[in-house]
């Protein structure tokens, strides 16, 4: 993967979560990779649930903090889970 490739899948990640955040305000969005690159083709087709679960094996069990939102990579049941909220509701 290039670094436009990268930038490209950042920036797709980014608005899709700031999406999601904005849409699910109270206690956020919670759904497995797949949900997150199926939400993320209202912002672009190109995204993969590859790179999704690549995103997520980057991340595993832990948060990340970019544009005001908190991403957390956790596993239910076995799965792997993105919980996305805004950091700060004010």
């Amino acid at each position: 993967m290039d670094r436009h490739e990268m930038d490209s899948n950042l920036r797709i990640i980014l608005q899709t979560a700031e999406e999601l955040a904005t849409i699910y305000t109270k206690g956020g969005w919670d759904g497995d990779c797949n949900d997150f690159t199926q939400a993320s083709s209202s912002v672009s087709q190109e995204l993969t649930n590859r790179e999704v679960e690549r995103l997520w094996d980057e991340f595993a069990d832990g948060e990340l903090y970019a544009q005001n939102m908190i991403f957390t990579f956790h596993r239910k049941n076995g799965e792997k889970r993105i919980h996305i909220e805004q950091a700060d509701k004010n």
